[in-house]
């Protein structure tokens, strides 16, 4: 269904080549910030004024004559306001009938879009496989997964990667401590009981601190880090159980906020499988690819990003991409997959499940054996990492860019965002040891090499536990079982909506006591509203013998008692008398009352719906959805104070604060599926 604002801007198009045959793209549409000003505002006979040398009131009143001459949909006046500006009055009753019928038709069909067009991958969390995953991981995951359904709403068929650096410096520590600290091999390290990366939590800190003036472990790691490319020795083999049973650990702490994968893509198959090398010999070809002869990097493989778009202001900005001793950075393996992603290079893999979810999602993974499948090739991508990795990224970018047939330089986005901290209240809760300059700080930091942080599955842990106090004391009938689960999905809203309401570029302290409140900008509360829509929804049941559905039905269906709405729902059924079928006239009159602008502004908002997922994909910024989504929490409390349903005698208030209520709950439910909150039964 063609947004309004669309309709209204194509309006105005035809109006300015009509009256002044000048052609101008589709024109801008504002929100103006109260309702007598209108609905719309479009500002273009001020832009168009000043180009033609014309007063801008003049030419608005010529637009504004053309546009009352004819009909457009869903407005049902034009006036002038200010130096020029043309707003847009819409015909309200038009509007909600519209939004419903909209509304009706979406229930009756998928609650995501079908899948259609060029793909997109989407990669995220990409975790270091040598220990549990932390809260700063926690973000990342949310924020990845909760662009995946934004852009599923939208119907893009979308791949989600999770890359595994399987054979990164990390990685070697822990193998380095299992192997020469604790003297393990591979199937002793299989053996070791769970939570097996938290036992790597701790190697991992025990090695990185032993590193730092142990020459003899040193030369070793270089060793190890060697074996693991090379996918050879003892090493390699602890390395593979190590890897395995630890991305087993972060799939299962992203599965208990609902977040899962396509495909998992491991760099060692990229150097063993000669895509690197597919990669490197196209790179090569580039004039931007060159070996230094001399200097810092002589006999290294380096690429040129002198007087490159972006990178001007750094001293050395070329980056190397094989060392001389002839081993490929981090950063043009990084190349290589991406090259892959987007369909450079020829597909090398074949893929194995890892992995099956209780629903049967099955998560693959990338290898010289198993099923040929259609991963990659995708249009373009995302890959959410953290702003750190800003200068690598770039890097990516460009080399995808240069590699591109068409020249297209937009295949590639970093998402990315700001750490996470803890405020020092929620670390002292957490266990961790803090000085009196700590306690004094707005937030405090966390360093995974000092073993300074908080471990995911601690923090959804402490959530959990905290709601199923809070459960306890507001449902005592309940049972263990019933709490727990109630809990869980409380815990989940707590963590999701914490780590996406800040702007992404904004470092966030993350803190206990906000996230789990009831009452402020928090996960609980969409969860209460939404909760409390279906509570008054029940009692309709009760009372009326319908379904909310049925009863919607029946005032939208303006034949009466079997007929039809506009959108072919369903006839009407028997409410005993309490609703009753609403024209448009009705409808439109209630909503012009001066005492229901509220309600009017309320239908505009649940009309922006699409709008807003739209603005949040464009701009890669989650928040905006988030924001959505408390401020219809805001409204239907607001509505159910001051606008009665089951209480209200008038039949056509009734039946138009039904109409609201039953849209707000379903936009309600739909902008919290889009963050990953579940709605319980009950709160």
């Amino acid at each position: 269904m063609t947004d309004l604002r669309e309709i209204v801007a194509a309006a105005v198009q035809e109006a300015v080549v009509a009256v002044t045959g000048e052609s101008i793209p589709l024109p801008q549409v504002e929100d103006p910030p109260r309702p007598e000003f209108g609905d719309l505002a479009i500002p273009a006979a001020l832009e168009l004024g000043r180009k033609l040398g014309r007063p801008p009131r003049q030419l608005a009143e010529e637009l504004v004559a053309y546009l009352r001459d004819r009909e457009t949909e869903g407005v049902r006046r034009w006036e002038i306001a200010g130096p020029g500006y043309l707003n847009a009055f819409f015909d309200r009753g038009y509007v909600l009938r519209r939004l419903m019928d909209s509304l009706l038709q979406s229930q009756s069909e998928s609650e995501s879009a079908t899948a259609m067009g060029p793909k997109v991958v989407v990669e995220h969390t990409s975790i270091n496989p040598n220990k549990a995953a932390h809260i700063g991981h926690l973000r990342n995951s949310v924020l990845g997964d909760s662009l995946v359904r934004l852009l599923r709403h939208q119907g893009v068929p979308v791949e989600v990667h999770n890359y595994i650096d399987d054979t990164g410096v990390q990685v070697a520590d822990v193998v380095l401590g299992f192997a020469d600290l604790m003297g393990l091999d591979a199937e002793a390290v299989r053996a070791m009981p769970d939570p097996f990366d938290y036992a790597c939590w701790d190697l991992y800190t025990e090695v990185t601190a032993r590193l730092k003036s142990d020459e003899r472990l040193a030369a070793r790691r270089r060793e190890v880090l060697l074996a693991l490319e090379r996918g050879t020795g003892t090493e390699a083999e602890v390395g593979t159980v190590v890897v395995e049973r630890i991305i087993r650990r972060h799939l299962a702490t992203m599965a208990r906020l609902g977040i899962e994968y396509d495909l998992l893509v491991h760099e060692a198959d990229i150097i063993s499988m000669d895509l690197w090398s597919a990669a490197f010999e196209r790179l090569k070809a580039s004039e931007y690819v060159y070996f230094a002869d001399e200097g810092d990097h002589a006999g290294c493989w380096m690429m040129r990003l002198s007087g490159v778009a972006g990178f001007e202001d750094l001293e050395q900005p070329d980056k190397v991409l094989v060392r001389s001793n002839g081993a490929a950075t981090y950063v043009a393996k990084d190349i290589a997959y991406h090259m892959w992603r987007y369909g450079e290079l020829e597909n090398p893999f074949s893929y194995r499940e890892f992995d099956v979810s209780a629903d049967g999602h099955v998560t693959w993974q990338s290898g010289a054996e198993g099923e040929q499948m259609p991963f990659g090739g995708a249009d373009r991508g995302a890959s959410v990492i953290d702003v750190r990795q800003e200068y690598l990224q770039s890097i990516v970018a460009f080399a995808v860019a240069i590699m591109d047939p068409d020249g297209r330089t937009d295949r590639h986005t970093h998402f990315d965002y700001e750490m996470v901290a803890l405020t020092p209240k929620t670390a002292k809760t957490l266990g961790i040891p803090l000085t009196s300059e700590d306690q004094g700080r707005p937030f405090v930091e966390m360093s995974g090499r000092r073993g300074l942080g908080v471990k995911a599955d601690d923090l959804l842990n402490v959530l959990e536990e905290r709601a199923g106090e809070e459960v306890g004391k507001r449902n005592p009938d309940l049972s263990d079982g019933e709490r727990k689960a109630l809990a869980v999905q409380i815990a989940i809203a707590a963590a999701r909506y914490f780590l996406v309401k800040f702007n992404r570029k904004t470092v966030i302290a993350f803190d206990l006591d906000e996230a789990l409140n009831f009452e402020g900008e928090t996960g609980p509360y969409l969860q209460y509203a939404a909760v409390r829509t279906s509570s008054i929804f029940e009692l309709m049941r009760q009372r009326w013998g319908v379904s909310v559905e049925d009863a919607v039905r029946t005032v939208l269906s303006t034949q009466g008692p079997g007929g039809e709405s506009s959108s072919g729902a369903v006839s009407a059924v028997d409410v005993k008398g309490e609703l009753e079928p609403l024209s448009l006239d009705q409808i439109r009159d209630l909503l012009e009352e001066e005492e229901n602008d509220m309600l009017w502004v309320l239908a505009l908002q649940l009309g922006r719906f699409d709008r807003v997922v739209d603005l949040a994909v464009q701009s890669s910024e989650v928040s905006v959805i988030a924001k959505y989504a408390f401020t219809l929490a805001q409204d239907f409390n607001r509505l159910y104070h001051r606008y009665p349903i089951l209480q209200e005698d008038d039949r056509t208030k009734r039946g138009v604060r039904l109409l609201l209520a039953y849209a707000l709950r379903l936009r309600l439910q739909q902008a919290m599926s889009l963050l990953g909150i579940p709605v319980p039964e009950r709160m």
